[in-house]
């Protein structure tokens, strides 16, 4: 069983837990239960819940994703979950995952737009690989509908599961959160690109040309910036009103992006040829930018808020700390922020 459960629901190094659109973006869940003022222990059962629903239903995106793509990856080189396996278990151990995430869906079955957006999350992100239509072949429209199966539509499916309906706010954080989306699966593409140009995979990438692809990609990185700090802002208009406590954690987190966003345009006028892309920067102020920070701070940040109107919410602040390695010593001294301050203090 434990081996069952790490080759399929532990896929890739448990990247449905890092690499999942509700947990890489789950301080807007958070932002939602302190805008409706509703922190009491039914809407931390209702946050485990989802969460499971989450994990259970990025798996299933991501087995039935290898499952049509083993062949493909085999020419590919290119390591697949089910490589080992047959297509009979691959299609089962695919389906229980989809079975599972329906059980655990059903317990938000009251809300009629919830279940509309997960009929359609279910039909893209199934056939986003699956043959006839196989939309990750189909240049820009596949890229979109990619985007809007694993990236926006589970946004929006936390805004229907938690009666979210202040329209303007929900506007500007699926925004931010399809840009994010957009720029990992542009970058992803771009990196993939001479694999799938080989094998004739129609890829937005491919069908456009590499070159028109990193301007996406960068155009998409700024917009994600601009994005977010317009969110940073609407928090603090929000939430002025909050205790000394929260309201000093906030303005904390806020600061530092301004500060690091202000010193990433500097470095970047100071030297154009800077690597500016995220995903291959490792421990930079871009990485802090778009990964550490969103997915990272501002999310411990806003589940401490959550807890001191609850402390039964800590549990979430410790389950994301594990989920992060925030206790690994190793990982902290090789963080942007860590660095900086060592050299700021005049520490090796």
């Amino acid at each position: 069983m434990l081996l069952f459960i790490k080759k399929y629901f532990g896929w890739r190094n448990w990247a449905v837990l890092v690499y999942n659109s509700i947990f890489e973006n789950v301080f807007i869940l958070f932002y939602i239960l302190l805008r409706e003022q509703k922190t009491g222990t039914e809407q931390l059962v209702q946050v485990l819940v989802f969460l499971l629903f989450s994990m259970f239903s990025t798996t299933y995106g991501y087995l039935i994703n290898d499952y049509a793509d083993m062949e493909l990856d085999r020419a590919h080189g290119k390591a697949n979950t089910f490589s080992e396996d047959s297509k009979g278990r691959a299609l089962v151990v695919t389906m229980l995952f989809l079975l599972l995430s329906v059980v655990s869906g059903w317990y938000f079955s009251d809300h009629m737009d919830f279940l509309a957006l997960w009929f359609i999350w279910i039909f893209i992100g199934s056939f986003y690989s699956l043959p006839p239509l196989r939309f990750k072949e189909r240049g820009k429209p596949g890229l979109l509908l990619v985007v809007l199966a694993q990236r926006l539509l589970p946004i929006l499916l936390v805004f229907t599961a938690f009666g979210f309906e202040r329209t303007g706010e929900i506007i500007l954080l699926a925004a931010y959160v399809f840009f994010r989306g957009l720029s990992s699966d542009v970058n992803h593409q771009v990196e993939d690109y001479e694999n799938d140009l080989k094998t004739g995979t129609g890829t937005f990438a491919v069908s456009t040309g590499p070159g028109l692809a990193q301007k996406v990609l960068r155009f998409s990185l700024e917009m994600e910036k601009i994005l977010l700090a317009a969110i940073l802002a609407m928090f603090l208009y929000v939430f002025a009103g909050f205790d000394l406590l929260p309201l000093m954690l906030l303005v904390t987190a806020v600061l530092l992006y301004y500060g690091a966003w202000v010193y990433s345009i500097f470095l970047f006028l100071k030297n154009p040829g800077e690597i500016v892309n995220p995903f291959k920067g490792r421990g930079n102020v871009f990485q802090l930018l778009h990964h550490s920070y969103p997915s990272v701070i501002l999310s411990l940040v806003f589940s401490l808020i959550v807890s001191y109107f609850n402390p039964a919410f800590l549990i979430l602040f410790v389950l994301m700390a594990l989920i992060r390695r925030l206790f690994s010593i190793q990982l902290i001294k090789s963080t942007f922020i860590y660095r900086t301050l060592s050299k700021v203090v005049g520490r090796d």
